[in-house]
């Protein structure tokens, strides 16, 4: 991955500058090799050895500021994926109704949100 722009794990919240790996996902998520391991050693074993990580109330404010902009844009890359996946739900002349109960709102809600 090019290191024109830093990127951030979804799920930890590193910068890209400070993991080995990245991988990309759908709607601009992304997991390190770190977290992989995690997710591998609860799968293998149903827990996880590896150390939690500080609480984000004891992260320096610089810190948490810098957090902001991965996190909006995970946000909206999920935002954009779930828009896409409407939309081809839609195509496939899915009804408002049932897009509308399997995202647990209204049918009027659901329309409203993504038209």
């Amino acid at each position: 991955m090019p290191q024109s722009e830093t990127y951030y794990c979804s799920f930890c919240l590193r910068p890209s500058h400070e993991v080995d790996k990245l991988v990309a996902g759908h709607g601009r998520i992304f997991i390190c090799e770190e977290c992989v391991a995690t997710c591998n050693d609860y799968m293998l074993t149903g827990t996880s050895e590896r150390p939690a990580r500080a609480p984000l109330e004891e992260a320096p404010t610089e810190r948490l500021l810098s957090l902001l902009k991965p996190i909006e844009e995970t946000v909206e890359g999920k935002s954009n994926q779930l828009q896409s996946v409407v939309e081809t739900l839609r195509s496939r002349r899915v009804s408002w109704a049932h897009i509308g109960q399997a995202l647990g709102i209204s049918r009027q809600a659901a329309w409203e949100r993504f038209s």
